[in-house]
């Protein structure tokens, strides 16, 4: 019989983190404050609930729950609470090589249900807490068999989830910065206060328009121009992040978290849910970043 000769595929490895420096999961006090602080490798914040105040890249801009940001190598990074507001959020800092990692810069990104899973599996390994370590080379403390190898191949599979993503917004369109008053971007920043004020109510854009003092018209281009997206696709999204936080706190169910939002089907609320989150509210709510240590 012949010998037959076989090649391997070769497998390129695009994305690969060489140090995990910490990640750990944190429940902050309604006075929470981070000063800030600069170092030479990559570190992310995600929020589990609620929302954070977040500084970088030279912008001040809030990140509410479900998404995620970066802040790369040399940036100088500060974090407290909104609106003195408590939050739970998820911290990973680590070294990267990978050229790739700059489509981070500066961008939020919303986690979807497989990016979510690789984080989730990452976090239980390490126990929901590493942090950094004073002696240099430290080990990994994992005790179970490949705990570190899983650790750093959940991320790269979550962080390659996350730019096959292809959509983002950038920190700039989310900027609390003040704009002159009677330009766009001032007439944006003023329907999102309100949108996010009435995040609970049943609005239209004519209402949105009325309360503004402009017309549908003025309303839309306006805010389409500072930030990308529609007004109505806008409260949509505040109002999933809205029912994000209802069914981590546990307080009401599915039902009366839609009539809240002010959706009188809630199966028609649970099927956009499910849209834009790519998991159902019963799979959102067992999620294990709701319950992490």
């Amino acid at each position: 019989m012949a010998n037959i000769d076989y090649y391997g595929h070769i497998l390129e490895n695009v994305l690969s983190i060489t140090r995990l420096i910490s990640l750990f999961y944190f429940r902050s006090p309604s006075n929470f404050s981070f000063a800030g602080e600069t170092h030479d490798f990559w570190e992310f914040i995600y929020i589990d609930k609620g929302q954070m105040l977040i500084t970088a890249g030279g912008q001040q801009y809030q990140l509410r729950a479900g998404e995620l940001a970066f802040h790369c190598p040399g940036e100088f990074h500060a974090v407290q609470a909104c609106s003195r507001e408590k939050a739970n959020f998820i911290v990973c800092a680590f070294a990267s090589e990978s050229p790739c990692m700059s489509y981070f810069t500066h961008k939020i990104l919303l986690l979807d249900a497989a990016a979510r899973a690789g984080l989730q599996a990452a976090l239980r390994e390490v126990d929901g807490s590493l942090l950094p370590a004073e002696d240099e080379p430290p080990d990994f403390p994992g005790t179970a068999f490949g705990s570190g190898q899983l650790v750093r191949t959940s991320l790269e599979q979550m962080l390659i989830r996350l730019y096959r993503q292809g959509h983002a917004v950038k920190i700039q369109q989310r900027a609390l910065n003040t704009a002159p008053p009677g330009t766009s971007r001032a007439l944006a920043e003023r329907i999102q206060a309100f949108l996010e004020d009435h995040v609970q109510d049943r609005l239209t854009l004519s209402e949105v328009a009325a309360a503004m003092g402009c017309s549908v018209a003025q309303v839309k281009k306006a805010f389409k121009a500072a930030t990308g997206a529609s007004v109505i696709d806008q409260l949509i999204e505040l109002k999933i992040s809205e029912a994000r936080r209802m069914v981590a706190e546990g307080e009401l169910n599915f039902t009366q978290i839609a009539l809240r939002l002010g959706y009188d089907n809630p199966h028609y609320f649970s099927r956009l849910f499910r849209s834009r989150q790519e998991m159902t509210m019963t799979e959102y709510a067992r999620s294990v970043l709701a319950d992490a240590p």
